[in-house]
């Protein structure tokens, strides 16, 4: 009996840790300081709000025109904003791009590109690199959320966003400051498709 108790007693403490260990996904990312922390109350449920990030119906809904999302841990997450001229995402997209962590109805996590491949699509896309920078490996930022019920409220959530890694540097300035208005205008999108989902 005191075996099973003390089994009980430490399973939670050892797997906590587990959990805790950075895994060989995050490897080469740095924590540089640089993050854009944004947050939402969603007009959906927890599972709602994380079936729209973690899926290409969801994704379709209220982000990008097309992708490809397989939401599991080293799946990619690839996004696809110009499907006619970029219908792989190479350019103006996330190819390349792999899930870093899920945790369903709860937590995702995913890679992000922070330059485009060119100048095609001007202020609609954040500022061109040269192809090693842009695509280089491992990819240096990534987007963590997090989905949080309202309590008393039964299809709310308390969604909390942030983007890592941001590098120093003009080009980088540049970008950070085109996805700071641009992450906040996503967020916008997602949750006005929520409410515009309830009054139906």
């Amino acid at each position: 009996m005191k075996v099973i108790i003390l089994a009980l007693l430490v399973c939670p403490l050892l797997c906590a840790a587990e959990n805790a260990k950075p895994t060989a996904l995050m490897a080469g990312k740095v924590g540089t300081g640089r993050t854009i922390f944004l947050e939402a109350t969603v007009s959906a449920s927890p599972a709602d709000v994380f079936r729209l990030w973690t899926t290409v119906d969801g994704v379709k809904k209220f982000f990008a025109p097309d992708a490809r999302i397989d939401a599991t841990p080293g799946g990619r997450y690839q996004i696809i904003f110009f499907p006619s001229k970029d219908p792989e995402g190479t350019s103006h997209g996330t190819k390349g791009a792999r899930v870093l962590k899920v945790v369903p109805n709860r937590e995702f996590a995913f890679e992000w590109i922070t330059f485009a491949g060119d100048d095609i699509a001007g202020q609609n896309a954040p500022p061109s690199a040269p192809p090693a920078q842009r695509n280089a490996q491992p990819l240096p930022t990534w987007v963590e959320l997090s989905f949080e019920p309202i309590s008393g409220q039964l299809h709310q959530t308390h969604l909390k966003f942030s983007r890592h890694g941001f590098g120093e540097g003009e080009l980088w300035d540049r970008s950070y400051h085109w996805f700071e208005r641009t992450w906040k205008g996503v967020l916008d999108q997602l949750t006005n498709y929520c409410q515009n989902q309830n009054h139906a």
